[in-house]
């Protein structure tokens, strides 16, 4: 859970907010077993299943993230930024933000609730209408265009690392207690 759905939530939330400058954070396992989708065999529950995240972005945005596991009855992931112009909300029925059908709601200035934020059907045209291959095929077709214009709109292997440090501060908070900065 840890570095899988969170990490590519983690990669996205980098990719829109920057990175990540100090956290804290608790790692529970709330769950003590697990029943094997192919056996129906209940199993030791080894893994957290509930992150907690408290930190600073390097931009001095306050980053709050409590990720659990397990299946969500309704909204699965609800991801809120706050900002002095307005406040967007991007939600899931799965906290696998980067398999599900993500919907966007959003105010601004002294609108006093979130509305639905239509996404122009020209950024979906040409891709695949289901999720998964639809977001594979964008990131190889933002791939392919950084190779021929020598741009950077894609993700790297620089970003997984960074990606992959923010996880580590995660595990590392969270054994010891104490905030840690990046």
């Amino acid at each position: 859970m840890l570095t899988i759905p969170l990490g590519h939530t983690l990669a996205a939330l980098r990719d829109v907010l920057g990175n990540v400058a100090e956290l804290s954070a608790v790692l529970a396992t709330r769950r003590k077993s697990v029943i094997a989708l192919d056996t129906k065999q209940a199993l030791p529950m080894t893994a957290p299943d509930q992150v907690l995240v408290s930190g600073t972005l390097v931009s001095g945005a306050p980053l709050s993230i409590h990720y659990r596991g397990g299946e969500a009855r309704g909204v699965g992931l609800v991801w809120e930024i706050n900002g002095g112009a307005g406040d967007i909300r991007l939600t899931g029925p799965s906290g696998h933000s980067q398999m599900v059908q993500l919907s966007l709601a959003g105010a601004r200035g002294d609108e006093s609730e979130l509305r639905p934020l239509e996404i122009p059907a020209s950024y979906r045209s040409g891709w695949p209408a289901n999720v998964i291959p639809g977001n594979v095929a964008r990131v190889y077709a933002r791939m392919a265009a950084d190779l021929r214009k020598g741009t950077r709109t894609a993700p790297t292997f620089d970003d997984a690392v960074e990606t992959h440090r923010v996880i580590a501060a995660v595990e590392s908070a969270a054994a010891s207690g104490r905030r840690v900065s990046l």
